[in-house]
């Protein structure tokens, strides 16, 4: 059954509108179903934040909206304080887990740099930081476990991003 829809009367600025209309054209979807879309990546993106996570009766798990692709793709973060490389461990369309030895400054947004086997060009990406873990079990030696949501991408980028990602996943399951 479809979820009950209730009117809601807003202005928006005219090149956004029109922006719209021309991407639910490409996209063969109605302006509501994008503008819906865009609410809940919305509310994705702040609710971190917010109250609504504790109050949620769904469990973290289940909220996840993309699968997880396991992976080992070189990454270089790019910060005003230079450039950091990384591995991702796993990653999704909606972000990813990069360890790296050395710590970025991470309370901006960072530019990713993704080298992705077999792909003849790298992707990049403007992203936020979500967490940082810090694993000290080599003391010597310890690394840093920084998850980042993807904030900004060029949709060509994204296209060969999400490919790379489902690859890896039909390539697991199979």
């Amino acid at each position: 059954m479809a979820e009950k829809r209730k009117s809601y009367n807003t202005t928006l600025r005219a090149d956004l509108t029109k922006r719209l209309r021309i991407l639910a054209a490409q996209q063969g979807k109605r302006q509501n179903d994008l503008l819906e879309e865009a609410i809940k990546d919305l509310f994705d993106k702040y609710e971190s934040d917010s109250q609504v996570t504790t109050l949620s009766p769904v469990p973290k798990a289940q909220k996840r909206k993309h699968t997880i692709a396991e992976v080992s793709w070189p990454v270089s973060v790019i910060t005003s304080q230079g450039l950091f490389d990384g591995e991702i461990k796993n990653i999704s369309k909606g972000g990813a887990l990069i360890q790296c030895r050395d710590l970025p400054e991470v309370d901006k947004s960072l530019e990713l740099s993704i080298n992705i086997p077999d792909h003849l060009l790298s992707v990049s990406a403007t992203v936020e930081k979500v967490r940082l873990n810090i694993d000290e079990s080599d003391i010597s030696l310890p690394t840093y476990d920084l998850a980042v949501r993807f904030s900004g991408i060029d949709i060509d980028q994204r296209t060969q991003l999400y490919d790379a990602i489902e690859e890896q996943v039909y390539s697991v399951a199979y």
